[in-house]
């Protein structure tokens, strides 16, 4: 009877530990809450209503605010930048002020989204400008890329493996692929949305 208990007790164990991992695992799999804030009119914007551009998505509030997008791109390029870091839709590889490897301690929080600093200089200029977003964003060059997968095993990029290409970085996911992109890097280029921005 003991034993009976026993190994009843181990069975419910599991099946709540068990639960426990898939809820866990559900969680982090399920769908995140869409954020974005639409770039012309500052609004909330709606993952429905968006269009291409340079190979990402662009998310705006309404109907009308595309069309004013697509007359002057330029004047939003900051807004789209702040809006593509806060959809994951680029990834942050350095200081955006300098272009220096990133200190993790020197982050400022720009309406919800976390962006790193080589120093606690560069952080303090953030924190004290009045409109971070455009100092921030103003240009992507420096601290950030549009690629955010391996082109090798589409896996998400290690921003620490990277090898330089016709002037521009690549990032890996591992230090295997680089090797493989090496041997024959024409047949990974379609993949990579830094070749392909002169295009859009």
């Amino acid at each position: 009877m003991k034993l009976r208990w026993l190994v009843l007790v181990g069975l419910c164990a599991g099946l709540l530990s068990a639960f426990g991992v898939s809820a866990d695992e559900q969680a982090e799999g399920g769908k995140k809450e869409f954020k974005a804030v639409c770039p012309v009119s500052g609004q909330a914007a709606k993952e429905e209503s968006c269009i291409e551009y340079k190979g990402k998505k662009v998310y705006f509030c309404c109907e009308n605010c595309p069309n004013a997008f697509k007359e002057d791109p330029k004047k939003y390029a900051a807004q789209v930048g702040y809006q593509w870091l806060a959809t994951g839709q680029i990834v942050q590889v350095a200081c955006p002020l300098t272009g220096r490897p990133i200190n993790p301690k020197a982050t400022c929080d720009i309406n919800g989204v976390a962006v790193a600093f080589c120093c606690m200089n560069c952080q303090g200029k953030c924190s004290k400008s009045n409109d971070p977003v455009a100092l921030v964003f103003a240009s992507l060059e420096k601290g950030f890329t549009l690629q955010t997968e391996c082109p090798v095993s589409g896996k998400k990029i290690d921003i620490t493996k990277s090898v330089a290409h016709k002037g521009k970085k690549v990032y890996f996911c591992c230090g295997n692929c680089p090797a493989a992109f090496k041997m024959e890097p024409e047949k990974y280029l379609d993949k990579l949305p830094q070749f392909a921005e002169e295009e859009n």
